[in-house]
C-alpha cells in the first residue's frame, strides 16, 4: 500500500485510465468495431520511439 500513497492520486487515476483504455480498446477489436489494420496503422504513427529504416 505504501506504493500508492507515494505515487498519489493523479498516478493512481493515471495508470487506471489507460488500463480502462487498453481493455475497451481490446473488446472493440475483439467485437469487430475496430479493425486490426486500423489499429495497427495508429500505432505506427504513434511508435516515436523506433527508428525507421
Amino acid at each position: 500500500m505504501e506504493w500508492l500513497k507515494s505515487i498519489g492520486l493523479a498516478g493512481f487515476l493515471f495508470f487506471f485510465i489507460k488500463g480502462m483504455l487498453w481493455l475497451v480498446l481490446f473488446a472493440l477489436v475483439y467485437f469487430g468495431f475496430v479493425k486490426k489494420e486500423t489499429v495497427a496503422r495508429i500505432k505506427s504513427k504513434l511508435s516515436w520511439r523506433r527508428k525507421k529504416t
